[in-house]
């Protein structure tokens, strides 16, 4: 019982500092209701939302993001967050938002074991490409804090099913993968002075630990087989290290901010800058 109530502690402080962050996270939620096509799937492994946008103005297939949501917050909860769908709307973008079980994801190395994640998004995208024309060279994931984590092991597990990830103030769980299945495009930031998810990952109760931000990144770094140092560019608001030159053709950043654990919807904006751009932006033949 002692160990039940000290989870239950711990899960109540972990839970705290997230919803505390993720309060500030979730953009505007007030003004005109944008203007989308919502429908939402219920699968036998979990539930979605698709949010799609007004016009194709292309008449081409649609470029498409998934995003997950951050702890403490649900695929609900991400539909009020107006400057999000705004974003996804006025660039012709499929959003994707898978719900998470009891608003938490079993992330691999996580408490949390509810449920396979990585089988829910190959469920999830099945059925949004046998409903949706979804161009497979412009086919993101994202998230923010966990989410981001989401999107870490989907790039880690699954990643040659999508053209490119940009995650934010997420990160891998211990024990770090020896290894990721495939090379993928990813762009990652993160906040220097992040305290709910540090650069070097933190102890949650005694058998769980966050992972450490540059640890993946070097995962990533030999996955991708880049070897030479990486181009330091700095922006206004952030310094990213960037690789181009990597011998699976495949690009990395790694941007870093002075602040906490926040998203901003420009950086959101950036990384879809950053993956239309991409030289290697095409999938390889998966079997979704």
């Amino acid at each position: 019982m002692k160990r039940i109530e000290a989870l239950v502690v711990v899960g109540l402080l972990l839970g705290g500092l997230f919803l505390a962050s993720l309060s500030q996270a979730a953009g505007p939620q007030a003004g005109k209701q944008v203007d989308s096509k919502i429908e939402e799937m219920v699968l036998e492994s979990g539930r979605y939302v698709v949010v799609m946008p007004e016009t194709n103005k292309s008449e081409e297939p649609y470029p498409t993001l998934f995003y997950y949501h951050g702890y403490g917050q649900s695929a609900d909860l991400v539909l009020k967050n107006q400057a999000l769908l705004k974003l996804a709307s006025s660039r012709g973008v499929i959003l994707v938002i898978p719900d998470g079980l009891n608003r938490s994801w079993s992330n691999v190395g996580a408490p949390s074991e509810r449920r396979d994640e990585i089988a829910f998004t190959k469920d999830i995208l099945r059925d949004v490409k046998s409903r949706h024309d979804v161009d497979k060279s412009r086919l993101w994931a994202s998230g923010f804090s966990q989410g981001g984590s989401m999107a870490w092991d989907v790039a880690c597990y699954m990643g040659e099913e999508f053209s490119a990830f940009f995650p934010i103030a997420g990160s891998f769980w211990r024990p770090h993968p020896a290894n990721c299945e495939n090379p993928v495009n990813i762009r990652h930031i993160h906040g220097l002075a992040d305290r709910v998810v540090p650069m070097a990952g933190r102890p949650i109760g005694a058998r769980w630990h966050q992972g450490d931000v540059k640890t993946g990144v070097r995962i990533w770094q030999e996955t991708n087989r880049c070897e030479a140092d990486p181009e330091v560019v700095s922006f206004e608001d952030m310094s990213c290290e960037i690789w181009r030159g990597c011998g699976t053709g495949k690009e990395m950043e790694l941007c870093l901010h002075n602040g906490g654990h926040n998203i901003k919807m420009k950086w959101l904006a950036q990384g879809m800058d950053w993956a239309e751009n991409l030289k290697s932006a095409t999938v390889g033949e998966g079997s979704l």
